[in-house]
C-alpha cells in the first residue's frame, strides 16, 4: 500500500512541478545586482552603513529545459577594465509560482586591455586561463529562488566559492563548504523577463 501511495504522489508531483511555472522551456533575460557584502557582513550590521559602491550591476540570462537551468551572469568592472561573472548549471524546480534552484558553476574574469580570460574562483590557485585546463578551475555553488509573476521574474541568489575542482576531485568539499563557509556567500538579486 505504501508503494502505491508513493507512486501516486510522484505521479502527481512531477507534472505539477513541470507545468506549474512556465513549462518545459523557458528563456529569461534580465538585469542583476550583486553585493560585495556577504552574509556575515549583513549579520554584523553592514547594511546600516550601506555604500552604493558595494553593488555591482550587470546582465543575467537563463535557459531552463525541464529541470535544468543554465545561467550566465555578467558584470562590468570599471576599476579593472573588465568583465566578471558566473556561468552555472542548476537543477531547477517550479513549485506553483516559485522556482527553486541549486547547482555548480565557474566564476570568470575577462580583462579588456590584456585580453586575458580566467575562470574558476582562484582560491588556492583554482583557476584556469585556457579551456583545455578547465579541470583545474574551482567550482562555485549557486543557490537561488525566483518568484514567477507571469512573464516577469524576481529572484534572489547566493554564490559560495569552494576549493573543489574536477582535478582535485574532493566532492565532499562542496557539502563541507556549504556547512562551514555559508556565511561568506555573496548575495544578489535579479529581475528578468521571459521571452519563451
Amino acid at each position: 500500500m505504501k508503494k502505491i501511495i508513493i507512486a501516486l504522489l510522484i505521479a502527481l508531483i512531477i507534472p505539477a512541478c513541470v507545468f506549474a511555472g512556465r513549462g518545459l522551456i523557458d528563456l529569461t533575460l534580465g538585469v542583476t545586482a550583486s553585493s560585495s557584502y556577504d552574509i556575515d557582513d549583513v549579520k554584523e550590521g553592514a547594511l546600516k552603513e550601506f555604500k552604493f559602491e558595494a553593488l555591482r550591476f550587470g546582465a543575467d540570462a537563463e535557459l531552463k529545459l525541464a529541470f535544468v537551468a543554465l545561467d550566465a551572469k555578467g558584470f562590468y568592472d570599471s576599476a579593472n577594465k573588465g568583465l566578471s561573472g558566473l556561468f552555472s548549471a542548476n537543477l531547477a524546480v517550479d513549485i506553483f509560482f516559485v522556482r527553486v534552484k541549486a547547482g555548480l558553476g565557474y566564476a570568470y574574469t575577462y580583462n579588456i586591455d590584456s585580453k586575458e580570460f580566467y575562470f574558476g574562483n582562484g582560491i588556492n590557485g583554482g583557476y584556469a586561463s585556457d579551456i583545455s585546463q578547465f579541470e583545474k578551475a574551482n567550482f562555485d555553488v549557486n543557490v537561488g529562488a525566483d518568484v514567477l509573476l507571469g512573464p516577469l521574474t524576481v529572484g534572489a541568489y547566493a554564490t559560495l566559492p569552494t576549493t573543489c575542482s574536477i582535478e582535485n576531485g574532493q566532492w565532499g568539499d562542496i557539502v563541507k563548504a556549504l556547512g562551514d563557509n555559508w556565511a561568506s556567500a555573496k548575495l544578489g538579486v535579479t529581475v528578468g523577463f521571459a521571452l519563451l
